[in-house]
């Protein structure tokens, strides 16, 4: 797949137009996340009925449409063919109604007190036997870590105004729990320090260092980016 057509950038060109998603810091672990979003779809059955929450422009959405998966997408800011324009919290679709829901690199840009009524709403929607796939970043990565041992401060996942809910990964799963059964925790993107740093300003020429890195993955925590999956 051609990872690069599923992000746009949009509002990071409208921060430095010289934006290209080849320079992208974060170029790896979108391609990680894709690759594992990619693999879930593959198993699943094309009937099934998927919803991709705050799905921006849908391109995901698109990708997806055009290989005869049953997947729309809902956004608060954007519609078009392939997703609905319409506030999470005051949707129109009916409960139980969605086999798989995707929300990915979304529950952070809410407050925190809004990030429980997420999960409570996309519950909802999902049927019986539905799952919710979450991609959250974490806060509490391992450099943030290390940098809170000599600063006192964690290194935020991004800005406050973009991240305003950035928060430690297990405290995402301590509300998520509540409401789901947790049945998976993939970790993304091991931020050891300095080498996962060179990833970022030189994403261009350490693919081959981010994959060596993986194997660290499995200690979800020390990950910039976490999946979790959760069932009713």
């Amino acid at each position: 797949m051609d990872y690069k057509k599923l992000y746009s950038g949009e509002h990071l060109l409208k921060i430095n137009p010289n934006w290209t998603f080849e320079k992208w810091s974060y170029k790896h672990t979108f391609i990680a996340k894709m690759k594992y979003i990619e693999k879930l779809l593959s198993r699943i059955p094309k009937n099934w009925k998927i919803l991709v929450a705050g799905c921006g422009q849908g391109l995901l959405v698109k990708e997806f449409r055009e290989r005869g998966y049953n997947i729309i997408g809902l956004d608060a800011f954007y519609e078009n063919e392939y997703v609905q324009k319409e506030d999470i919290f005051k949707n129109s679709f009916v409960a139980d109604n969605f086999d798989l829901i995707l929300c990915l690199d979304v529950i952070e840009h809410f407050n925190f007190e809004q990030q429980e009524e997420l999960v409570v709403e996309l519950t909802r929607l999902l049927k019986p036997t539905g799952k919710l796939v979450f991609s959250i970043p974490n806060l509490a990565h391992l450099s943030s870590r290390f940098m809170f041992l000599f600063t006192g401060r964690l290194i935020r996942t991004a800005k406050i105004s973009y991240h305003p809910g950035d928060r430690p990964i297990n405290e995402y799963l301590s509300f998520i729990s509540k409401h789901l059964t947790i049945i998976q925790k993939k970790g993304l993107s091991p931020t050891i320090p300095v080498l996962f740093q060179l990833t970022q300003l030189f994403p261009t020429v350490t693919g081959w260092l981010y994959t060596l890195l993986k194997p660290f993955s499995i200690f979800y925590s020390w990950c910039f980016n976490v999946i979790i999956v959760g069932k009713k």
